[in-house]
């Protein structure tokens, strides 16, 4: 049975539990694709032409080989995540998932071995989380799906599956089923998910609430979930330095218990206080976060050291290498001018009077 709680109509409940528990978070070892900022930019004025000739010119820059990696280190967002849990008197288990990568859990001593796996499927793709894998066979597991992910054989995807559900310790988890990936069509998503609860369904174990998606849209993987007789489990998607705005409430003492549950049925899903924040204020807050500088981060402080691109070349840099002394103007003086509105509004002395004025009337709270 899949039960769910809000922290500002009931902070009482977490008394009841032993355990929070901290499920899709993101470190540095996360590529997050730029394919998506080209169609974005072309919408503020005296940018759209500057864009374009990046786009055309003798040495075109293809978005699409561009990518940033979120700010935290995987023992920051570790102790992030735990910070929150304990704070509220439950002993936390944080479970990271990045893009594609299990560096993160493998570099940190017993955490669960956990990742959120690119998995194409009938014109979609959808992001799955695979959570405790085997330390001793996480990095074959990793093979498997990454070869599936560059040659997707939808046949081979449920037999997947079952072998990763058999393993009694690991949990499935269909993350964010509504969300598009860039450059999806609705219309293919729209099939191909049906067809993916259909064919593959049996081995979800749950289908996620995510920390980072507006309520009316979490409400619909409730009834989603509820058609499929499968139950909903927290998933914050963090990728900046806000902890997670949802997490699993439980009286498990380890992950492998925690699994046990859910696989039988029960989860319950505490959402955070700030998950009411108005979500315009929050997207400022984590893009504030995301190009920042870290003085501590050595060779990550500057936020040019944390976007990549691939050239023609095949050789991966970071903005820093490629421009050097040659910033580009569309990256100087327009992008400090952002960077010092976003620091000025998600200012703690600015916090009430930002979250009057994004507030949005036709927002579906909880």
């Amino acid at each position: 049975m899949s039960t769910f709680s809000f922290a500002w109509k009931d902070s009482e409940v977490v008394q009841q539990f032993t355990t929070g528990v901290c499920l899709h978070g993101h470190t540095l070892h996360s590529e997050e694709c730029l394919s998506f900022l080209p169609r974005y930019l072309k919408m503020a004025p005296g940018i759209a032409g500057i864009v374009r000739k990046y786009e055309s010119g003798p040495e075109p820059v293809h978005f699409a080989n561009a990518w940033w990696t979120p700010p935290l280190n995987p023992g920051a967002a570790l102790r992030l995540e735990q910070k929150q849990i304990a704070g509220v008197g439950l002993r936390p288990i944080v479970s990271l998932t990045d893009h594609d990568n299990i560096e993160a859990p493998l570099s940190l001593d017993g955490e669960p071995v956990s990742v959120e796996w690119t998995a194409p499927y009938d014109k979609s793709i959808f992001h799955l989380g695979i959570h405790n894998l085997p330390r001793e066979t996480a990095r074959e597991w990793m093979s498997r799906f990454a070869a599936f992910t560059a040659a997707p054989d939808e046949e081979k995807l449920p037999a997947i599956l079952r072998e990763v559900a058999e393993i009694p310790e690991c949990l499935i988890v269909l993350n964010h089923p509504f969300w598009l990936e860039e450059g999806i069509e609705q219309s293919d998503h729209d099939r191909a998910s049906p067809r993916l609860l259909r064919e593959c369904g049996e081995w979800f174990h749950a289908l996620e609430l995510n920390g980072t998606r507006t309520w009316e849209e979490n409400r619909k993987v409730v009834e989603l979930a509820e058609t499929c007789g499968k139950p909903v489990i927290s998933g914050g998607d963090r990728h900046a330095c806000e902890p997670s705005a949802c997490i699993n409430l439980t009286n498990a003492t380890s992950f492998a218990e925690f699994a046990a549950e859910v696989r039988g049925g029960e989860s319950f899903v505490h959402f955070m206080p700030h998950y009411r924040e108005p979500m315009a204020l929050r997207i400022m807050e984590t893009a504030w976060d995301i190009l920042r500088p870290y003085p501590g981060e050595t060779g990550r402080e500057r936020w040019t050291d944390r976007i990549f691109y691939r050239g023609d070349d095949g050789v991966v840099r970071s903005l820093t290498e490629l421009w050097r002394e040659r910033r580009p103007w569309v990256m100087t003086t327009p992008l400090h001018a952002l960077t010092g509105f976003l620091q000025l509004v998600t200012a703690r002395r600015m916090r009430g009077a930002m979250r009057y004025f994004l507030a949005e009337r036709g927002e579906v709270l909880p």
